[in-house]
């Protein structure tokens, strides 16, 4: 075979290689390799192997750079390893390492396998089944205070018409008994969510997403930051509850807006970004197109604790939530045959709105 095709089914591998020489310095990259470490080849021609794992993986890198590796070891592998190419890109992947000879060469043939997919449908079963289940516990207790909330309001109601004029200051009181109770029977309304979804119309998401924009900066907290768009003009218009999804993102933004209202962010940036996602699967399904709206910014880190439970009823930080917004969006998104996902480090945070821009059931939602 000749060197050409050799190199034309590297190219063609959805697995990342590499060829080092018998000091890790990289001499090959593949075009999985380039994705998979976000830069480019020539740029990773200038590093070694061990420039591109991060700095916790303390006991591989001692490895690699032992000058003995490749006298006593013919290759091994190392599970679930951390790669940092550059600040804030950090992902995990299998690693393994042959030696290879060839042609008077000798140096190493470097496979890495990114673990990313599995463990994202891992977890995402699982926030799917926690989630489920905290909805229906939520939306049960909901169902049995609604019915009580009207006896108590019609209690109010009849107590003031019937003493107001016999007791003194009476109004005031059923006036507060009145208005809580309408307080908390909105509050049950929204955690049960909305019965009779909107029909669905056929929506450009930029026209959406320009809507809410020029919501948002009439407000006083958007006056300081700076909000970039990054549109993929190419993006067709897809069959949604218009009403529902522009809620969707006015709510995401506005978080996005909170996270950045402290003067310690002293260049806060939103950015808005849309794009096409090939294969990409959602609860199991794999959807042949999907359109991804990225909402961005640059504030502070969600722990990795609280993500777990992010879209969770009744889950907030802010001192005046309710912990229903993120809930309410994703039950929507749900609804569209979607997700949302959460990715933050330390350098940004960003919420990824998933809509599948064909489905089984020709774009009506369940």
């Amino acid at each position: 075979m000749s060197e050409i095709d050799k190199e034309n089914i590297l190219e063609n591998l959805t697995t990342a290689v590499m060829i080092t020489d018998n000091k890790m310095s990289i001499l090959y990259a593949n075009t999985a390799a380039e994705q998979l470490c976000g830069i480019s080849r020539t740029r990773l021609k200038s590093q070694k192997l061990q420039d591109l794992v991060d700095r916790e993986e303390i006991t591989l890198i001692d490895t690699l750079n032992n000058p003995d590796f490749n006298v006593n070891f013919q290759g091994f592998s190392a599970a679930d390893v951390r790669f940092t190419p550059y600040p804030g890109k950090t992902s995990k992947a299998d690693l393994t390492i042959f030696q290879y000879t060839e042609n008077k060469f000798d140096g190493f043939l470097v496979e890495i396998h990114p673990i990313a997919h599995q463990e994202k449908l891992i977890n995402q079963a699982q926030q799917n089944f926690q989630f489920t289940a905290a909805r229906d516990l939520i939306r049960n207790l909901a169902h049995e205070i609604k019915n009580p909330l009207g006896g108590i309001r019609g209690a109010a109601q009849l107590i003031e018409m019937t003493y107001a004029d016999k007791v003194e200051n009476l109004k005031d009181y059923t006036k507060v008994i009145i208005e809580q109770t309408d307080r908390l029977k909105i509050l049950v309304n929204n955690l049960l969510g909305p019965q009779r979804p909107n029909p669905l119309t056929q929506v450009n998401i930029h026209y959406l997403i320009e809507k809410v924009l020029k919501l948002v900066q009439l407000q006083d907290n958007c006056k300081r930051i700076t909000i970039k768009k990054d549109y993929d003009p190419s993006l067709p218009e897809l069959p949604l509850d218009s009403d529902s999804i522009e809620q969707v993102i006015l709510n995401i933004v506005n978080n996005a807006i909170d996270a950045l209202d402290n003067e310690v962010f002293t260049d806060p940036v939103i950015k808005i970004k849309t794009r096409a996602s090939f294969r990409t699967i959602i609860r199991e399904t794999k959807y042949p197109l999907c359109m991804v709206i990225s909402i961005i910014n640059n504030g502070p880190q969600i722990s990795e604790q609280l993500k777990k439970t992010l879209f969770y009823p009744m889950v907030t930080t802010k001192p005046n939530g309710n912990g229903l917004g993120l809930s309410l969006a994703l039950n929507i998104i749900e609804r569209h045959n979607g997700t949302i996902e959460c990715l933050s480090d330390a350098h940004e945070t960003e919420f990824r709105i998933i809509l599948p821009v064909k489905t089984e059931n020709h774009g009506e939602y369940r």
